[in-house]
């Protein structure tokens, strides 16, 4: 129980999608558990509209898994007339598998995890999600100064404030009344 309501509170606050029996309204699919055929693939390989964390799916293809890797390297040890015992030892780790994710390890995630199982409500541990919130990529508003404004107003102007200082000067010629 206390660390489906840490799962719950993390989900709350990062207001992403969360597992089947933590909160069934936000389950994703239909009740009876039938998809139309168009969506089974969006099901799978998708994210929900209000997740944050979007599935990469090019990288999906870049996964693989060779189930005969460590079978072939425990045969060319014992090949090159190394002992069985010397073989499993030193065998290599399989350096084709994906790279661990941005939160593999990461210390913002397991405290916010930790203060969650200890107090239990998501309000204690804001400033933990905070953090994480950082580590997802958010950042807050900035709020610009008169003259950043103006270089990014001229920025997107471009070559059409060149007329500016012919019309301030043509200026002078013309009376209104």
């Amino acid at each position: 129980q206390g660390s489906n309501s840490a799962l719950l509170g993390i989900c709350t606050a990062l207001k992403v999608w969360c597992p089947d029996g933590i909160r069934q309204q936000d389950v994703p699919f239909n009740p009876e558990g039938r998809h139309p055929p168009g969506e089974v693939a969006a099901t799978i390989y998708g994210t929900a509209d209000a997740g944050l964390a979007k599935s990469e799916v090019g990288k999906l293809q870049a996964m693989q898994f060779d189930t005969t890797y460590w079978s072939k390297a425990y045969l060319q040890c014992i090949g090159r007339g190394v002992s069985s015992k010397e073989c499993a030892a030193g065998l290599p780790d399989d350096v084709r598998t994906m790279p661990a994710g941005p939160l593999a390890g990461n210390t913002e995630l397991t405290s916010a995890i930790s203060c969650m199982s200890a107090s239990g409500t998501p309000e204690k541990c804001q400033t933990h999600f905070d953090a994480l919130a950082v580590v997802a990529g958010y950042e807050a508003e900035v709020k610009q100064s008169s003259t950043e404004k103006a270089r990014e107003f001229a920025g997107k102007a471009g070559y059409k404030l060149l007329g500016i200082p012919a019309l301030w000067y043509a200026m002078k010629f013309v009376k209104i009344k």
